[in-house]
């Protein structure tokens, strides 16, 4: 998976693993505090940008309609490259997905690569 579509993914399921109550709240307290820990690397990333801020906030809401605009922000800031925005996506991913995570369905290194596409269901 691109850093970008990482990003991007951690925020989504970090907003709806953290609406989980029952028998998994333990799960969802420790998503809710990797999916803080994320949004607080983005803010500081993202310091004194404020249309990027807001396209964080945006996307949250409606990821369909934001996730051009945010893909734009966070490659601008260089979230791509920030390795305090990667882990901690990483780690919202790997608490989310576990079987995914073990599998290795959110490390993708595509160091020299040319003409890849990464992700489900492409063409």
């Amino acid at each position: 998976m691109d850093p970008v579509t990482l990003i991007l993914t951690a925020l989504v399921t970090g907003v709806a693993t953290g609406l989980a109550t029952g028998p998994g709240e333990k799960a969802a307290a420790a998503a809710q505090k990797a999916y803080g820990g994320l949004r607080d690397a983005l803010k500081r990333r993202l310091a004194g940008k404020p249309a990027a801020q807001d396209a964080v906030e945006q996307y949250v809401a409606d990821p369909a309609a934001w996730k051009g605009n945010l893909e734009v922000h966070l490659r601008q800031a260089g979230a791509d490259q920030d390795q305090a925005v990667l882990e901690a996506a990483s780690s919202v991913m790997r608490l989310a997905d576990p079987a995914g995570a073990a599998a290795g369905k959110y490390t993708v290194n595509l160091a020299g690569a040319q003409g890849v596409q990464v992700g489900d269901h492409n063409r």
